[in-house]
């Protein structure tokens, strides 16, 4: 597989103009070659694609990368040292780099090791071309992130056993993170976020000391790594009865989500799709409780591109992988969060998230 990406690849930098390129950002490589560590280099020419790691990881370099050719970064000269041999030996006057992910100090280093190539060496900053590559998902990395995505679907379930009188929102998050990893996890896929009450009015409310408590929503923002790939689920939850505004609120993001979910298909920009859901909570009253993108793209990293938001001209593919979800956020009194995953297709999108979106309200007694 990763000698086809290579392929593919090469032919995008033949259309950039600088057929010889290096990669040095983990998630890059990692989807180059299959390389699952945290350090290492690939450069790739018309003719050659040579990886590059140090010491600590020759061994599993050469389980996981044994149809690449490889060599070693010496401790005396490290990373910067043995481009330069690699890239003197190709006999590369240009090489192009990772413009949007690449240091300061990165590029310092390596335009120094690369000044005593005998000629010099032009570094040229390259649009993301592997980014556009990963934006569309082959079948194996739909199937990894289905798997990730039915865990994820199974964890909510776990959730809702874990919702008792006495919790605070730290326990029910570490628990479940727990309960993910027995399950085959590699971990959690960001920092669990569980908000109750107020705090759910927080987008980004991280599990915090607060006590769980009746007549209050429960957000859950969760996912996890599986295989090298992520799932991002979130649910709201009602512990006790609520409300006929609870109700309402409630009933809006769901039909927001309804509405973006009917909306993604090829050729459809990802403003547009934002906007469906912008538009229904603005009829609703609640546009301006609407406080971030619709979405984003989901793979080896859990934020990804492209978006769903105001600002995303770029039109959806098939095989793109998205978020979708929207929330209301009301400030004093709680929010509302609804997320799926989803896969575009031609005509439309497939869901990958199946767990219970409908409202959920717990017995709860203080």
């Amino acid at each position: 597989m990763s000698m086809v990406r290579i392929e593919k690849l090469r032919r995008a930098l033949a259309d950039t103009g600088v057929p010889s390129a290096l990669f040095q950002h983990p998630v890059d490589v990692s989807y180059l070659t299959g390389f699952t560590g945290s350090t290492a280099a690939l450069v790739v020419t018309a003719e050659r694609a040579v990886f590059i790691t140090d010491g600590r990881y020759e061994e599993q370099a050469a389980r996981e990368c044994g149809h690449l050719e490889r060599v070693i970064a010496r401790t005396s000269d490290g990373y910067p040292g043995r481009i330069r041999d690699m890239v003197q030996e190709l006999g590369i006057a240009t090489l192009g780099v990772e413009g949007d992910t690449m240091s300061v100090n990165g590029f310092a280093s390596l335009r120094k090791a690369l000044s005593e190539v005998g000629g010099g060496v032009e570094l040229k900053p390259l649009p993301n071309v592997v980014l556009g590559l990963r934006r569309i998902k082959d079948d194996e990395e739909i199937r990894r992130i289905r798997a990730a995505c039915a865990l994820a679907d199974r964890a909510f379930e776990q959730f809702l056993t874990l919702l008792r009188p006495g919790k605070t929102e730290k326990q029910v998050a570490a628990e479940l993170e727990f309960w993910a990893k027995v399950q085959g996890a590699e971990k959690e896929a960001f920092d669990t976020i569980v908000a109750s009450g107020v705090r759910s009015a927080l987008p980004h409310g991280r599990a915090s000391e607060k006590p769980l408590a009746a007549g209050e929503f429960v957000t859950l923002d969760f996912g996890v790594r599986l295989d090298g790939y992520h799932s991002d689920l979130t649910r709201t939850v009602f512990l006790g009865e609520p409300t006929d505004r609870h109700r309402e609120v409630y009933q809006a993001v769901l039909d927001a989500q309804a509405t973006a979910v009917g909306a993604i298909r090829a050729g459809v920009s990802g403003k547009a799709v934002d906007a469906a859901a912008r538009e229904l909570l603005a009829a609703r009253g609640l546009g301006d409780a609407f406080k971030h993108g619709l979405g984003h793209g989901l793979g080896l990293m859990v934020h990804d591109h492209p978006a769903l938001s105001p600002r995303e001209e770029l039109t959806l593919q098939a095989g793109m992988v998205l978020t979708v979800e929207p929330g209301v956020y009301l400030e004093g009194w709680g929010g509302v969060r609804i997320e799926d995953d989803v896969v575009v297709t031609e005509s439309g999108c497939e869901v990958l998230t199946h767990a219970p979106k409908e409202l959920i309200a717990l017995p709860f007694e203080a």
